[in-house]
């Protein structure tokens, strides 16, 4: 398999199925100059297989695939959905799946404040995996793992990207009674370089700002950073803010209105976003999940009663599994027409434009960063 097919920069997803199917384990993921990961291929292994490009979701795209049903669905239990992105349906599938005897596969914060996915079956770690990380996550080996399982006859629940539920269905090759695939409208997923950059810079000024910080974070200045939450609701669930927390009996507060925080602002003017999120391959349904999960934005527009600025989702139902563990769930929910629910989030079908100025950030942002997003 030629390297520049699977890895090409404006295709290649990072999915990491290609490096988990190779026999020979002659691909590795390594990072390019702007933090993101892509295969390279040991040639002198390669036996030319060909699985690499069967498994991309790049290369073999599925079809486009509307929902079953569409809802708009709020978590009974106020204080889990305040402390979701939308409204605390992750939390609700994941207990359910939990309870009987499921592993979860997600995105959480790793002790140094990158992006990983991992599995967990402990209720108790469901809030780690909770809310929006605004960050391409290291799949690693999660592919590998959700297959064992499987193997071993029991229930996996996998929640990621598209593209990543995409390279996961074409990873394993066959269909799993027993797993449940979850994802997003995602908007991209934004440099993990570009972000550790970022919260680099912010641990560093919490560690200026304070002589006993300085002392005790000198040499490592994320050890100070108690949480990062990308969507608090302080201000409501409209205008969400970026806040982190620090440590300590005098600990500090960052928080700002997304529109105002520096980061939110390179990622929603598409300043750090992977080259492939401008020409996604895994949209409109295409990435055979169960079920997809978003924020419900202007549901008012829609039904009524469903608006409180505590957080709404929307949740598509793409297949038979997915509606019967949606049916399960017990929350406030309300079934919509999918063309009304989907013009308020066109993510869903429609990649955004790569921002003029992205290469000249990309290059640079290590010292203008702040520049670029005044």
């Amino acid at each position: 398999m030629s390297l520049s097919r699977i890895a090409n920069h404006q295709i290649c997803c990072g999915c990491t199925a290609c490096e988990q199917i190779c026999p020979q384990q002659c691909i590795s993921m390594q990072t390019d100059e702007e933090g993101f990961l892509y295969p390279c291929i040991d040639e002198t292994k390669c036996v030319d297989c060909g699985l690499c490009g069967k498994v991309c979701p790049a290369l073999m795209p599925y079809p486009e695939h509307q929902p079953e049903k569409t809802f708009a669905a709020i978590n009974d239990k106020e204080s889990i959905r305040l402390d979701s992105s939308s409204g605390g349906l992750f939390s609700l599938f994941a207990e359910e799946c939990i309870v009987h005897g499921c592993t979860i596969f997600g995105a959480r914060f790793s002790p140094t404040w990158s992006v990983v996915h991992e599995g967990t079956n402990r209720i108790e770690d469901i809030p780690l995996y909770r809310g929006c990380k605004y960050v391409q996550s290291e799949m690693r080996h999660c592919y590998k793992e959700a297959e064992a399982i499987l193997k071993k006859g029991k229930p996996v629940m996998f929640v990621g990207t598209p593209c990543q539920i995409a390279g996961l269905n074409h990873f394993l090759g066959k269909a799993y009674d027993r797993l449940l695939t979850v994802d997003f409208i995602c908007h991209g997923v934004p440099s993990p370089a570009v972000w550790k950059w970022y919260i680099n810079d912010v641990a560093r000024k919490f560690v200026r700002s304070s002589i006993l910080n300085s002392i005790l974070y000198l040499y490592n200045p994320l050890r100070v950073i108690k949480s990062i939450e990308f969507r608090s609701k302080k201000s409501g669930w409209k205008q969400y803010c970026f806040v982190v927390k620090t440590k300590g009996m005098h600990g500090q507060t960052l928080t700002e209105v997304h529109y105002k925080n520096a980061y939110m602002r390179a990622f929603l003017t598409n300043l750090c976003l992977r080259p492939s999120c401008y020409n996604c391959k895994s949209k409109e349904g295409r990435s055979r999940s169960d079920l997809t999960i978003a924020d419900f934005w202007n549901v008012h527009k829609v039904i009524d009663g469903f608006d409180d600025d505590k957080g709404t989702s929307l949740v598509l139902v793409n297949t038979e599994k997915g509606e019967e563990v949606f049916n399960s769930l017990k929350c406030r929910k309300q079934e919509v027409k999918f063309s009304e629910a989907i013009q308020y989030n066109p993510s869903w079908g429609k990649s955004y434009e790569e921002n003029e100025k992205r290469k000249e950030f990309m290059e640079s942002y290590t010292t203008h960063f702040f520049d670029f997003v005044q």
